[in-house]
């Protein structure tokens, strides 16, 4: 049965509380990691829960516009909103998409609807800020343990990416630009790798290294960037990229700089050569897979409802990853074959663990951000080697595989099994941060 909503009343107030409700929804939502259409489409949910029809919204990246053509009056009305923070809270997210669901079948009267939405933005993280530091820790020391680091190399890991998230955290507060933050970061790596050179000349120390960039890259926004441009918002997207673009180079910086400043003291940082992770022996792998998937869904505040969910997602997504690589099918497609089951499975698992497939899929290909070959490019460029550039540019097509492999799957199921698209059917794109309905009905919607 085809979904009722009520017609607005009150008048041109009425209309301006419920595009407030609206907007301030669809700034909770992309401040919180998701994509400019997930954004937009819940707007146009939350206005036509309402009863507002022929609204038009737009995200510019961090302008958030809706607005609404009264027929009756002939008025215009027009909402705009700065986005004045951007961090991936994976919680707040899943509350919001919630909210909007429950708008969309059982409408509240906008001012509680508000009043929920204030709660949800005042509401404290659900993880003290020592558990979140200590999750992105583990996801250090879980990439050491995935790359074969020994005991000495995971806990010089875990401390490093300690230090890391403590040192960035606290020049984020002083408003600095992200740019001077990984730059901070991605020296702490490089530092704590020369110690264990200094304590054991034997261990892997540059996979200290890869650990940090590990930690550092799988907060930057290139699924978001990706989906995006894929999803036809260019001027977003190519913004997204840009800001990837500026804190890739600030971790670029950062390491290559104090690698360089290392080597002057006769301390030089070499990568093993890449073995390629096999089927044989993965156990440990797999252990590490779970510990990073684990430690980043703390990190970003992942409902703990949604973690056998994520855990369960990483590990097939790294056994996939590694039969398509053994099968030569090379990085960057391995990449986007795991991302693509991920992505699929997601979709069903989304509805299980009650929480939108975004925080699932980012969570769960965390093992699979390309830090060692960053981290090879860089060595490359330093040592004045044109191979680096290659190996730079293998790494971002890695990271577009994941990115693009996980949409094409979601794409698959929800345009199979999911709504009718009353909402967004102006978009191209999968829904990944609201909790889409699967159904074979073609008269439901988000």
């Amino acid at each position: 049965m085809a979904l009722a909503f009520p017609a607005p009343a009150g008048g041109t107030n009425a209309s301006r509380s419920i595009l407030d409700l609206a907007i301030r929804c669809g700034e909770v939502i992309f401040a919180s990691g998701a994509s400019a259409e997930d954004a937009t489409a819940s707007m146009l949910a939350v206005t036509r829960a309402y009863g507002l029809r022929g609204c038009e919204a737009d995200v510019t990246h961090t302008v958030i516009t809706l607005t609404y053509d009264d027929a009756d009056s002939g008025d215009t009305i027009t909402k705009s909103r700065n986005v004045k923070y951007r961090t991936l809270d994976y919680t707040r997210l899943t509350n919001t998409s919630t909210l909007i669901g429950d708008l969309l079948h059982t409408p509240v009267s906008v001012v509680e609807a508000r009043s929920r939405v204030d709660a949800i933005i005042r509401a404290k993280p659900i993880y003290p800020t020592v558990v979140r530091r200590v999750g992105w820790s583990l996801v250090g020391a879980g990439a050491a343990l995935l790359l074969g680091g020994g005991l000495l190399v995971i806990c010089a890991a875990f401390f490093a990416t300690f230090v890391v998230d403590l040192v960035t955290s606290t020049l984020a507060r002083t408003r600095i630009s992200v740019f001077y933050q990984t730059l901070a970061g991605g020296a702490i790596g490089p530092l704590v790798a020369a110690l264990v050179h200094v304590l054991d000349p034997d261990a892997s120390s540059s996979l200290v290294v890869v650990a940090t960039i590990i930690m550092l890259l799988a907060g930057v926004t290139s699924f978001g960037a990706v989906q995006d441009v894929l999803s036809g918002f260019y001027v977003t997207g190519t913004a997204r990229v840009l800001e990837a673009l500026l804190i890739t180079g600030g971790l670029v910086a950062g390491v290559a700089g104090t690698s360089m400043l290392l080597a002057r003291f006769g301390i030089l940082l070499n990568i093993e050569p890449y073995v390629p992770p096999t089927l044989e022996g993965i156990t440990l792998a797999l252990v590490g897979s779970v510990v990073i998937v684990v430690g980043f869904a703390l990190g970003v505040e992942v409902p703990p409802r949604a973690f056998w969910a994520v855990c369960v997602l990483g590990v097939l997504g790294y056994l996939v990853f590694t039969a398509a690589l053994t099968s030569d099918f090379g990085m960057a497609w391995s990449g986007g074959i795991a991302a693509f089951v991920v992505g699929v499975l997601a979709a069903f698992a989304s509805r299980a663990a009650r929480v939108p497939p975004l925080p699932l899929v980012v969570s769960a290909l965390v093992p699979l951000v390309p830090g060692a070959i960053l981290f090879r490019g860089l060595l490359e460029l330093s040592a004045g080697s044109i191979d680096g550039l290659l190996s730079m540019l293998e790494a971002a097509s890695v990271a577009v595989a994941l990115a693009a492999g996980t949409l094409l799957g979601q794409y698959v199921v929800q345009s199979l099994l999911g709504p009718a698209r009353r909402i967004q059917r102006r978009f191209v794109g999968p829904l990944m941060g609201v909790q889409v309905r699967l159904s074979r009905k073609q008269d439901e919607t988000i």
